[in-house]
């Protein structure tokens, strides 16, 4: 796998979105090498399950990060457990208190919403062979829209500013770390990391709220509630929040 994508970095002033920018540069230019996308303002940020990512122009970290590799999409999750830990590490750097992963891949700082991360893997058969990794990072935004979770910056967090090149630059430097480690070290931390994880708590599932307790995500990505029923597995999109 090449991990030297720090040493391609391309910055935009605004964008649609740095994710759709990467996908359709990799396809315009047939881009062998890895490389990062990253953008002053987004005009259409997304998130997961195509929310909206809320962005002050110049506050925050809006960046893709290209990988070119093999890699079989039966362990497509293992970019969404390396990228959720690679933000959490630049957290413990900072000092900040109270951050989990709130699963698949939104980071959590005392349950309000500070980064999400969408990533898409170009594929041909069963093998991936670019993935692209779309980060935003509440850094020194203030002031946010009305969300059904309430947003944090680490402005917010820490009482100070930060500078935009120093927080990409250590999430560049603590992706290729994680990128580095066992997968199987990766995988402990990011259960061990979980929001909620074995606290009683209400999700909506199927339409219906259901209390519930989450034990763990497993390598494919799949979460496991214990109910009533004993244990159950869902994928992304199948199981909702509500707290």
């Amino acid at each position: 796998m090449n991990l030297e994508f720090e040493k391609k970095i391309i910055h935009l002033k605004d964008v649609n979105s740095t994710n759709e920018f990467a996908n359709k540069y990799i396809d315009e230019n047939k881009i062998q090498e890895s490389f990062v996308i990253t953008a002053d303002y987004q005009k259409c940020g997304k998130g997961q399950v195509n929310n909206r990512w809320d962005s002050e122009k110049e506050k925050n970290l809006l960046i893709s990060v290209v990988f070119s590799y093999k890699k079989n999409i039966s362990n497509q999750f293992d970019f969404n457990i390396i990228s959720s830990l690679a933000v959490l590490d630049i957290l413990q750097e900072l000092k900040v208190e109270k951050a989990k992963v709130k699963w698949p891949n939104d980071i959590l700082i005392n349950k309000k919403k500070v980064a999400g991360i969408l990533i898409k893997n170009k594929i041909k058969g069963n093998e991936i062979y670019k993935s692209i990794i779309g980060l935003g990072l509440n850094v020194n935004q203030e002031v946010f829209r009305k969300f059904n979770r309430k947003a944090t910056s680490l402005k917010i967090e820490k009482s100070k500013l930060f500078d935009l090149i120093d927080i990409r630059d250590n999430f560049l430097k603590t992706l290729k770390s994680r990128l580095s480690k066992n997968i199987n070290k990766n995988y402990i931390d990011y259960n061990n990391s979980l929001y909620l994880k074995d606290t009683i708590s209400t999700f909506e599932i199927n339409g219906e709220k259901k209390v519930g307790i989450i034990k763990s995500v497993n390598k494919k990505g799949f979460l496991s509630l214990e109910t009533e029923n004993g244990i159950e597995v869902f994928r992304m999109k199948e199981i909702s929040f509500l707290s």
